[in-house]
């Protein structure tokens, strides 16, 4: 949701707080055990695409952060190599600094280019504006390539898709690069250093992922989203839920831009079976779906700038919960295995 359409979504809800109107109408599918901060509206289907828009109820105040791109473009966040030497440079790990005036949010799975190598963040991370150098993990997505002119990194403009994402959540560096090199040779993007960037990049992908992702957003409800479930020919890919709806509405974009191209690889139904299809898929599969991954034990915690991201996993779902320094919830993102 653009700045402009979530500040619409929001006034009624100030109004709600100021006037005591009414309250928002209750979400017919939520159970005795859902959390009363999520509304699920009924999905958006195209293509091979089912998209369940996800509002929160909450009022606010929300806290506002400087995003990646956004700070290295103002120089207020910067990316570099360790110790900014190369001789220092590790494959898992970078530093950030943030002299801005807010505390910065990098997203798990955002891409960084330059340095050495190409990366993905590996965690939800916050960094304070205290101009220290923090140190961040992250994966390699460029395995032919150890050496560059400059120890310092640029905002990729992309999040990496689900299936990339849940090789990060495994941890294995091993498996980011195989996923890497498959998306790649799919989309027909290979190249000497096996970047992902090369994906995120073409031409022709970015022209349809912008195609389908204006479609899905001009059917977005207006509401104070905060979150959407993901599912590609009624299989559910992805969750990613927000508290904080000013956040979720700064990130949307690429967050749609990842579902779409993790959806491009799979052939849309024909056109005879296309009324039928997202009809296997609908909010209550979605809400049904997040309260079970939410619901999974926590197998181990990361501790990242003043965000910690708690690990999740069962059977047939991998995922984290991320909190900031006080221990409110920011964010959620399960992922179907």
């Amino acid at each position: 949701m653009s700045r402009r359409l979530f500040s619409r979504a929001l006034a009624p809800a100030l109004v709600v707080v100021c006037a005591g109107a009414a309250p928002v109408r209750a979400d017919p599918t939520r159970s005795a055990g859902a959390p009363e901060r999520f509304q699920f509206h009924d999905p958006i289907v195209f293509h091979n695409i089912t998209l369940v828009p996800v509002s929160t109820e909450e009022v606010g105040p929300f806290e506002r952060y400087t995003l990646l791109e956004e700070g290295l473009k103002k120089k207020s966040l910067r990316v570099r190599e360790l110790a900014g030497n190369s001789d220092q440079a590790q494959v898992s790990a970078v530093q950030v600094r943030n002299t801005g005036p807010l505390a910065a949010f990098v997203l798990s799975g955002e891409m960084i280019l330059g340095g050495k190598q190409d990366r993905i963040l590996s965690n939800d991370t916050v960094i304070p504006n205290d101009g220290k150098w923090h140190q961040v993990e992250v994966f390699c997505v460029e395995q032919g390539r150890w050496q560059g002119r400059k120890m310092q990194f640029e905002g990729g403009a992309a999040l990496a898709h689900a299936k990339l994402r849940k090789a990060a959540m495994s941890g294995s560096q091993g498996e980011v690069w195989a996923e890497v090199e498959r998306k790649n040779a799919v989309h027909g993007t290979s190249s000497e250093t096996q970047t992902y960037r090369r994906t995120v990049q073409n031409a022709e992908l970015r022209r349809r992922v912008a195609s389908h992702r204006q479609e899905l957003v001009r059917q977005l409800p207006d509401a104070r989203l905060s979150g959407f479930v993901f599912a590609v020919n009624d299989e559910v890919r992805v969750a990613d839920m927000f508290t904080n709806p000013l956040l979720f509405a700064d990130l949307q974009e690429k967050l749609l831009s990842a579902y779409i191209l993790e959806a491009l690889e799979q052939q849309a139904p024909p056109p005879s079976q296309r009324a039928k299809a997202g009809k296997g898929f609908d909010k209550a599969k979605a809400r049904a779906f997040y309260e079970d991954a939410k619901a999974a034990p926590q197998v181990g915690n990361k501790t990242s700038g003043d965000a910690v991201t708690f690990k999740k996993k069962k059977k047939g779902m991998v995922g984290t919960e991320t909190k900031d320094k006080v221990g409110r919830t920011l964010k959620e993102s399960y992922l179907a295995e």
